[in-house]
């Protein structure tokens, strides 16, 4: 019997059980027939009313069954475009992004027979959007191969190409690159005259400022967004972003702007493309604001109308964890601490896996704060622990992620400057050539001769003059930082350092001891920020006791087993000469903290007759650097060369694969 009669059968037996009920009537096609094309007809049925009814787990199922049944029977579009469509909620939904890669590598598999652009592009987007959920990098890969393979037509999804890129970069901490992606996004919307999702490019950007930091910009930026939305009457998108500005406006402690920003979302929740999720997000917010301002009554009221609209979104992670703070904070302020301790490790198997460091960090210290309070130390010592690590972690990546920026547009502006000047010595070099070729021709061998010579003699001495000109550059580029570090330095230490103390008084007067903690946390963090952009202590100790005293804490705060003889030296340099030999120091020491992993280190300081000797020796890794090579290709290795040639000394580094490294200097008195 022929396919074509097989599926007017088909459609006979869908009419004459119109009255049933559908889903069953196709699941049973589905477990009973023996034909292969009539079950995947029904299997189609039975994903289009699974979908309908946002019934995901049946859905993901027969996709499943339909995928493997497609591709037996050769259907290998019909495949792919289902396993484009279960890869997303296997992603989401059932959070198994490594299920979802490996059913779409059972498609891509395929890819040759695929005649439309938008299957084989379409497949590696899918399985970027998977693989961003563990490993950004293959995600980023995917996304190229989509901008690849996606024709002239298909603008509209090379632009979630680029959007989704954009995306990665940012989780990677590539702003530039970010920034770059959001914008191509932006243009391939607006040239396919996409107005709702030109607002999810700049969206993108917004949130790629908040995530790293740049809160008061992603502000200032979001609320730009937010008058273009009203213009355009897009109010579906509104009370997400207005909920998102409360955020950043809670980071920043404005609690009042926080309020009214919730406020106007909720009068913009009924039109939001997910209600449900918006209401949930928001009352949830509401009643965390009572809560912490005292207010019990409000507070249990907006909890109470959260619990209402969670049921209809079980499997929202991200719900949840935003529901179960409120009720944290509403049970810590009721005193009902057993119930608040249960929510707290509820909300942490939430945050498990879904992204939301800053959550996590908060949580750790609510559950010790707690665990504190009901008298069991242990735990509450292991959740203090936990916060501060993570904690540490991301400001340590927030940091780096901000110097990543901000050096990479020095990077690209000195890229710009550099093309400019090659084109301009291009251009004066074509006049010279012609100039050139004119005395050739009347000048004679001998005028020639005497060019050459005085030609050869000129790129000697530019040559010589650019060397020069570079390392005058370096140099004092290193003296510029070293003055900027430490006036910010002492602004920190002058300025914020003061003002903290101030609090802390005011603090210790109100016996609040919570707060004081909090206090002495942040005036210790401000010196420790402080101390490590200038040494104040080469100025009140000396440059002995100054490198005496970084060893101390290096030995402290490591694993390293740290031996030292150091002769005092004091007095023997400028303050200048002093603040580049300690700074040799502590980059070797951050240099073996970061790639040796060794387990100890030997530092000697000698004064010799004519100069000093600093030998740093560690048991690390090592790596393969020839005794007589001056390849300094690495950053730190460059920086310590640099540093070495502003004091006139020489530097010597021996290195083998797991025989540890050796730095040796000798810097003249």
């Amino acid at each position: 019997m022929s396919k074509f009669l097989f599926v007017v059968i088909f459609l006979i037996i869908s009419l004459s059980t119109w009255a049933q009920n559908d889903f069953d009537h196709y699941k049973q096609i589905v477990e009973t027939t023996n034909d292969k094309h009539l079950k995947l007809a029904a299997l189609d049925s039975v994903l289009g009313i699974t979908w309908k009814e946002r019934n995901f787990n049946d859905f993901i199922d027969y996709s499943l069954i339909y995928v493997d049944l497609a591709e037996s029977l050769g259907e290998y579009d019909q495949m792919a475009k289902k396993v484009m469509n279960a890869s997303h909620h296997i992603t989401t939904f059932r959070n198994d992004p490594q299920l979802a890669v490996q059913l779409i590598d059972k498609a891509i598999v395929y890819e040759s027979k695929f005649k439309d652009s938008l299957l084989r592009g379409g497949l590696y987007l899918r399985r970027g959007r998977a693989y961003v959920r563990f490993d950004t990098q293959k995600a980023i890969n995917d996304y190229d191969k989509a901008l690849e393979v996606f024709d002239e037509q298909d603008d509209a999804y090379k632009a979630d190409a680029y959007l989704f890129r954009g995306q990665a970069y940012s989780n990677q901490g590539l702003f530039v690159q970010a920034s770059d992606d959001y914008k191509k996004a932006y243009d391939y919307y607006e040239k396919a005259n996409i107005p709702e999702y030109m607002l999810h490019a700049r969206s993108g950007e917004i949130i790629m400022y908040s995530k790293n930091g740049f809160i008061e910009k992603g502000i200032e930026q979001r609320e730009a967004l937010i008058q273009d939305i009203k213009k355009l009457n897009l109010y579906q998108y509104l009370s997400i972003h207005l909920y998102n500005q409360s955020i950043d406006y809670k980071k920043l402690n404005n609690d009042k702007k926080r309020y009214e920003l919730l406020i106007e979302a909720l009068t913009f929740a009924d039109s939001s493309n997910n209600p449900t999720f918006s209401y949930t997000a928001i009352y949830s917010s509401l009643s965390e604001h009572f809560s912490l301002n005292n207010n019990l009554e409000n507070a249990r009221k907006f909890l109470s109308k959260t619990e209402e609209y969670l049921p209809k979104i079980p499997n929202d992670r991200y719900a949840n964890s935003i529901y179960l703070m409120a009720a944290i904070k509403y049970h810590i302020k009721s005193n009902n601490l057993i119930l608040a301790k249960e929510k707290a490790v509820e909300r942490l198997e939430v945050l498990e896996n879904l992204g939301l460091d800053e959550e996590t960090i908060n949580t750790h210290q609510i559950l010790s704060e707690i665990y504190l309070k009901l008298g069991d130390k242990e735990m509450a010592f292991n959740h203090l622990n936990l916060h501060t690590t993570l904690k540490d972690s991301i400001f340590n990546q927030s940091k780096t992620n901000a110097l990543i920026y901000y050096q990479t547009l020095y990077e690209t502006e000195r890229k710009q400057k550099e093309l400019s000047e090659n084109r301009s010595s291009i251009a004066l070099l074509e006049e010279k050539n012609s100039s050139l070729r004119r005395q050739y021709v009347f000048g004679g061998i001998t005028v020639t001769l005497g060019f050459v010579l005085l030609f050869l003699y000129k790129n000697q001495r530019d040559l010589k003059l650019k060397k020069e000109l570079n390392e005058k550059y370096t140099q004092d580029l290193l003296i510029a930082q070293e003055d900027e570090r430490k006036r910010v330095s002492k602004d920190l230490h002058d300025g914020i350092g003061q003002s903290l103390l101030l609090i802390k008084n005011k603090v210790v007067l109100n016996k609040d001891d919570s707060t004081k903690s909090l206090v002495e946390n942040a005036i210790e963090e401000v010196r420790s920020i402080s101390r490590a952009l200038h040494p104040f202590q080469l100025q009140e100790l000396g440059i002995t006791k100054a490198i005496q005293n970084i060893i101390y804490q290096i030995d402290e705060s490591s694993e390293l087993f740290i031996t030292s003889e150091i002769e005092n030296i004091d007095g023997l340099f400028n303050l200048q000469q002093e603040v580049n030999i300690f700074r040799i120091v502590q980059e070797s020491f951050n240099n073996i903290l970061k790639h040796s992993e060794a387990t100890g280190v030997k530092i000697e300081i000698r004064k010799m007759e004519k100069h000093l000797h600093l030998l740093i020796k560690d048991n690390g890794k090592g790596f393969d650097f020839s005794e007589k090579s001056n390849d300094f290709k690495s950053i730190g290795l460059k920086t310590l060369k640099e540093r070495t040639r502003l004091l006139k000394g020489t530097i010597k580094i021996e290195s083998q694969t797991k025989k540890g490294t050796t730095l040796e200097f000798k810097i003249p008195l």
